[in-house]
């Protein structure tokens, strides 16, 4: 399978979800920002990248919803992306932002002599 067609499903796949958690679910999801989605070459397993603004229960509540609406969201894929299999929805946190605070933080903390 050409590199094109799997770049191509994941920007698909990324943009389905998008829509979907912010027009087609009772949840709030406005938290959830979708950054990257990984498929697998046999897609078998699209990994999806999010970043969930808030407080850290906050967080934990709205990555537990998304994992319990995997099922939907993959159903939403299913109907509209051709393929011979959908892939399993994996969601996972990313925190590259928080950590990048906080090292800035602690560089600043550094720099000031503290």
């Amino acid at each position: 399978m050409s590199n094109i067609k799997v770049q191509r499903t994941n920007s698909d796949i990324l943009r389905i979800l998008s829509v979907t958690l912010r027009d087609k679910m009772a949840t709030d999801f406005s938290s959830v920002t979708i950054l990257n989605v990984e498929t697998s070459a046999d897609y078998s397993l699209a990994r999806v990248q999010v970043e969930i603004s808030g407080e850290e229960t906050e967080k934990n509540q709205v990555f537990a919803e998304l994992e319990k609406a995997s099922g939907f969201l993959r159903n939403e894929v299913a109907s509209r992306v051709k393929l011979r299999q959908t892939p399993q929805i994996r969601f996972v946190l990313d925190r590259g932002r928080e950590n990048a605070t906080r090292v800035e933080e602690l560089l600043a903390q550094i720099n000031s002599g503290k």
